[in-house]
């Protein structure tokens, strides 16, 4: 999106010098807030799609595989060149006089935004990760699919698949974690959702878009080992799990902006993974005409900036094969959607749900499933007859935060409950209290606290604090630890409930409550599934996607990072964005290589606070007889698992190999399967897992191949990656092609 039209108003309320003291980050606030309110008012507006009073345009004639080939024979060459650029914002143009129909998109993971209808708010992407669940994440994202089909949407703008590389990047929360495997297997589960609903995706963003700090401006300069091992698996996997489509994004990588990137798309996408799908640029991200033309895009959105019909005429009458390059564009376009069945339907299905009971029961599931808890000390679940008195603080216990912001935020769907209306409901006869701002300086409320049977914080960041377009702060915002600290003091049995899309500084506090969940962004259904888990309906089964460090620093991706990463600067939010004349672009060193997240924690440390993969229940389970087994080139893995606590529960089973020798270069262990798996108890469950040769490979660089890495490695199977149950040996030798995949 582009503010340029608002740079004028903007501008009045400046720029300011981020000092990182407290007036500076209000003063960031404030003007964060501006900007939300003028991308929901103008730029994240309601519509309602062409067709949509009419329902249905007419079909088009012929054989499937036979008619987008028939299509674009028919077309001239100003419908070819008008084709490939977006309308009306979030359009492919309808062609009335070949009965083409308009094909929309939307965004995005969560839900279906932007749409004049009440949209189901389920769980943001990274809550997704969270629950370790691909039967969830399917089911969810076919909910937001048959959405999209009663919105007449038939692309859907995600899943987002970038690495959290930076733990402050302000998208993180539309992402799927730290890890490639774990983000490309849930991908593959959210696209097989979507698609089998009729409606395509975009997996994005096609690569190594990791922060939000200046993203229009910045090149993120990456080895190619570590581009192939880190950032390219999870759309690798996406690719071959049958994803229709990949946005590229905004940012440069190794000097080429990934809209025109000729090693990225055609070598690599198109090239190597046989992809034959459409390739979107993301909204204003394009700089030139040529590039995206000969190497990138297939469809310019918004609309036409680059891909303009003065443009492309001049290239055609000096070129005659680039009207080679627009047919091949639109044939992809084309054969998309006859996959789809976009031709053969109407726009809008009037059938399809929409906010349906049974789409809020969906989001429900999804995140009961998502909640982790970090902490606790024996105090959870609590006991609903022992509650009588319950005092309900922190920023957010007016209303717990839906999403993330930015394109992705759902302003039209459900806001839900706030935490102290679903657990007053849920309590009843308990009296509640809810006090905010600075409470402790009442001596009346202090005493209140402090005779309170529970006191519940919930706190953490919302849609303006964390959102697209720019980075997030790493401690809670101001007054929250000081809330934290002063209910601990005054009452034993305090338990934080901690919002936002990834790491947070906890260090300074996460001695001080006696329990704290990680609740993400949940959507509608948020206070519901926190209240279930506080009060043991719901036992919690969520796994950390990401690490958590003792301090930002601990990070070594963040050596380097612009120091001033929490400001926020309307000149790098908007200026030049898709203008090459305008500011000058800075490099992203990705200097830590392959050392990120867990990889670098568990290879070179330090310690974090929670490793990746972590996360607790109300009953425990035993691992037991693990078999290692050679078939062929792939080793089967399985083990036994039982849940001998006293309540039923899910357990995340996680397998991670390694090397007999690690380093930088080869990291201690990676993740390389998981299943989750729900167990009543004294009830037991055989876990299998396969591994192949990829699973024991690297990228050379020299060979432009991946390579078997022979020798010993241990396959550690457990909890969490720092609670490992079960070791067991194999040993990898090279295939008689000296290992070459």
């Amino acid at each position: 999106m582009s503010l340029q039209p608002f740079s004028s108003f903007l501008a009045v309320i400046g720029e300011h010098a981020y000092t990182g003291s407290w007036e500076a980050v209000m003063f960031d606030h404030a003007k964060k807030y501006v900007l939300q309110y003028i991308m929901n008012r103008f730029f994240l507006g309601l519509r309602r799609p062409p067709g949509y009073e009419t329902e249905k345009l007419p079909r088009m004639e012929g054989k499937k595989g036979s008619r987008a080939k028939a299509l674009v024979d028919a077309m001239t060459l100003d419908e070819k060149i008008s084709y490939i650029s977006g309308v009306d914002g979030f359009c492919i143009r309808r062609i009335q006089r070949l009965g083409i129909p308009p094909v929309w998109m939307g965004d995005a993971t969560s839900g279906v935004r932007g749409v004049a209808d009440a949209a189901t708010v389920f769980p943001s992407a990274i809550a997704m990760a969270a629950s370790w669940n691909r039967r969830c994440v399917r089911e969810s994202a076919a909910m937001v699919a048959g959405e999209c089909r009663a919105t007449g949407i038939s692309i859907l703008l995600a899943p987002g698949v970038n690495i959290a590389r930076i733990p402050v990047c302000g998208r993180n929360f539309e992402y799927l974690g730290e890890d490639p495997f774990l983000a490309g297997q849930l991908a593959c589960a959210y696209v097989d959702g979507v698609q089998s609903k009729g409606v395509g995706v975009t997996v994005k963003h096609f690569a190594c878009n990791n922060s939000e700090f200046d993203r229009h401006k910045t090149n993120s300069v990456v080895d190619e080992r570590t581009l192939r091992e880190l950032y390219l698996p999870a759309f690798e996997a996406a690719v071959a799990g049958g994803a229709t489509g990949v946005m590229t994004a905004y940012n440069q990588l190794n000097g080429t902006y990934a809209s025109a990137h000729a090693h990225l798309v055609q070598d690599i996408l198109r090239g190597e993974w046989g992809f034959d799908g459409i390739v979107v640029s993301d909204w204003n991200s394009m700089y030139e005409t040529g590039g995206p033309l000969r190497n990138g895009v297939d469809i310019e959105m918004p609309k036409a900036r680059w891909y303009t019909k003065e443009a492309l005429e001049d290239l055609v009458a000096s070129d005659p094969t680039y009207e080679a390059l627009l047919d091949a564009k639109i044939l992809r376009i084309f054969s998309v959607c006859e996959t789809l069945g976009v031709f053969d339907r109407p726009v809008v299905d009037p059938h399809a749900p929409i906010g349906t009971m049974e789409h809020r029961h969906g989001a429900y599931a999804m995140a009961s499933e998502s909640i982790v808890l970090l902490k606790n000390e024996n105090i959870l679940p609590f006991g609903s007859t022992e509650i009588k008195n319950l005092v309900v603080l922190g920023r957010l216990s007016n209303g717990e935060p839906i999403g993330g912001g930015g394109s992705s935020f759902i302003k039209q769907g459900d806001p839900g409950t706030s935490m102290f209306d679903e657990l007053g409901g849920q309590l009843p006869g308990c009296k509640l209290w809810k006090f905010s701002g600075a409470w402790w300086r009442s001596a009346k409320r202090r005493a209140v606290v402090a005779q309170a049977d529970a006191v519940v914080i919930s706190t953490g960041f919302d849609h303006v604090y964390e959102s697209e377009a720019y980075d997030r702060l790493w401690e809670l915002p101001n007054g929250e630890v000081e809330t934290i600290r002063q209910a601990s003091l005054l009452n034993n049995r305090t338990v934080v409930v901690l919002h936002a899309g990834g790491a947070v500084e906890m260090a300074s506090w996460i001695h001080l409550p006696q329990a704290v969940l990680h609740a993400w962004y949940l959507g509608e259904v948020s206070a519901q599934a926190i209240a279930d888990v506080l009060l043991g309906t719901v036992n919690p089964s969520g796994k950390l996607p990401v690490s958590i460090a003792r301090e930002l620093s601990d990070h070594e991706s963040m050596l380097g990072y612009p120091p001033d990463y929490a400001s926020f600067s309307l000149a790098r939010i908007q200026g030049g964005q898709g203008d090459p004349t305008k500011r000058t672009v800075q490099d992203l060193v990705y200097r830590e290589r392959l050392m990120v997240g867990y990889r670098q924690f568990d290879t070179v440390g330090p310690e974090p606070l929670f490793p990746f993969g972590f996360g607790l229940s109300y009953t425990q389970f035993a691992y037991r007889d693990l078999e290692v087994v050679q078939e062929g080139r792939k080793w089967v893995v399985s083990c036994t698992i039982e849940n001998c606590g006293g309540v039923g529960g899910a357990e995340v089973v996680q397998l991670y190999v390694r090397p007999s020798t690690y380093g930088r270069e080869h990291p201690y262990q990676q993740l390389r399967g998981f299943e989750k798996v729900f167990l009543e108890v004294g009830g037991s469950a055989r876990i299998v897992f396969t591994l192949g040769e990829r699973d024991f490979s690297e990228y050379s660089v020299a060979l432009g191949t991946w390579m078997v890495r022979e020798g010993d490695y241990c396959v550690a199977v457990g909890s969490s990656s720092r609670d490992i149950r079960l070791e067991g040996l194999l040993k990898v030798k090279k295939s008689p092609d000296h290992g070459k995949m």
